[in-house]
């Protein structure tokens, strides 16, 4: 099995009759993101943003960066058993988690540089997010 051209080595169970083996070089499969991976996403994009204010090398970076953690994600799979059925989520919570330590690296980063907590970094992370992405206010709060 491949994602994006990279060796996905697990053992598939409860394969569905007739489906081909699992573990074939010729299957490919993809990573699909869900709203959690978008969340993450803006955080990442943020981050990026902090220290280069243009949205277009941002989202360019994201995506230069994806086959490592394409790669990371296959990584910490190899060698282990998934159920057929649960692959997609094993693939997307895998994925989040690879995008939230990037995003986790980056925050500490700043802290060192910025000589500053967590929160401070937090604060322009929503800052910036704020000012990139629709945010809807608090229901009550005006």
């Amino acid at each position: 099995m491949n994602i994006s051209g990279f060796p996905l080595l697990v053992k598939l169970t409860n394969l569905p009759a007739g489906s081909p083996s699992a573990g074939t070089d010729q299957e490919e499969v993809s990573i699909q993101e869900n709203v959690v991976s978008s969340v993450i996403w803006q955080r990442w994009i943020a981050c990026y943003m902090l220290q280069d204010w243009d949205l277009l090398n941002a989202q360019f970076a994201y995506v230069e960066t994806e086959c490592i953690r394409i790669q990371e994600v296959c990584r910490r799979l190899e060698g282990t058993t998934i159920d057929a059925r649960s692959l997609e989520g094993t693939l997307t919570d895998t994925f989040n988690h690879v995008l939230l330590e990037d995003v986790e690296y980056s925050i500490q980063r700043y802290m060192e540089a910025w000589k500053c907590d967590r929160s401070m970094v937090e604060f322009w992370i929503a800052w910036v997010i704020s000012e990139l992405f629709p945010v809807r206010p608090l229901i009550g709060k005006h």
